[in-house]
């Protein structure tokens, strides 16, 4: 019966995780246990646990004797995390820059080819695959660097920065609005197998300077700034 919970309190977790980041439950919104174990079919039990596993992980907060929300977002917060990443990243980009091998630069070029196959003008495009493939390209990058805490440390980060994502994906926004490649990841995937560290914190700092470009055109009701 324990592993069975665990199997299930696994699949609640990915599958709640999934939809967070799909924006089926927006940021501040409560979770309801009754409406959980019928929408994901499982128990009480592997409903809390695969809640508070998200709530670790920053996707959902919890009040003692109160419940769960999804967690809040704010043009605050999201400044703060790319700013932590920028900080990391200098010495992430540069220390797997230089000590990365040949398997480490063909991993670099299978994610993105792995990426660059979603295309984000699809009108049906699998945004969950492409934040799997996303997020594998840029921990990719760094891997080289062959430091654990560095990669759970950036890791940790994209999650969070993983919550915003359907923000700047919301098919409600018109075409201009959304977040689009223009050509970025190909850019940086370059600029890494040169094993250029500038170019490639350059690159990046572009890449999530577009994405906050995208955030600062919203409307305060879509996105708050507090």
């Amino acid at each position: 019966m324990a592993s069975s919970n665990a199997t299930l309190a696994e699949k609640v977790f990915l599958e709640l995780r999934r939809d967070i980041l799909l924006g089926v439950y927006r940021p501040s919104q409560k979770l309801l246990l009754h409406e959980l174990k019928t929408r994901y079919d499982a128990g009480g039990s592997p409903i809390r646990e695969a809640l508070l596993r998200l709530s670790w992980s920053k996707y959902v907060v919890m009040e003692p004797q109160r419940g769960f929300w999804v967690a809040p977002i704010s043009r605050h917060e999201l400044h703060d995390i790319l700013l932590v990443r920028r900080a990391l990243a200098e010495e992430a980009v540069r220390r797997s820059l230089e000590q990365g091998d040949e398997a480490w630069e063909l991993e670099v070029l299978a994610s993105y080819h792995r990426l660059s196959r979603i295309d984000l003008d699809d009108p049906e495009v699998d945004l969950q695959a492409w934040a799997d493939r996303h997020m594998a390209f840029h921990l990719a990058i760094i891997s080289g660097s062959h430091s654990s805490v560095i990669l759970d440390l950036m890791e940790s980060l994209y999650n969070r920065l993983e919550r915003y994502r359907h923000i700047w994906f919301d098919p409600a926004l018109p075409a201009s609005k959304r977040y689009s490649d223009e050509g970025e990841h190909t850019a940086i995937m370059q600029a890494v197998l040169a094993r250029d560290a500038d170019l490639t914190l350059q690159l990046l700092d572009q890449h999530y300077s577009h994405v906050m470009r995208v955030v600062e055109g919203l409307s305060a009701e879509t996105f708050p700034s507090g």
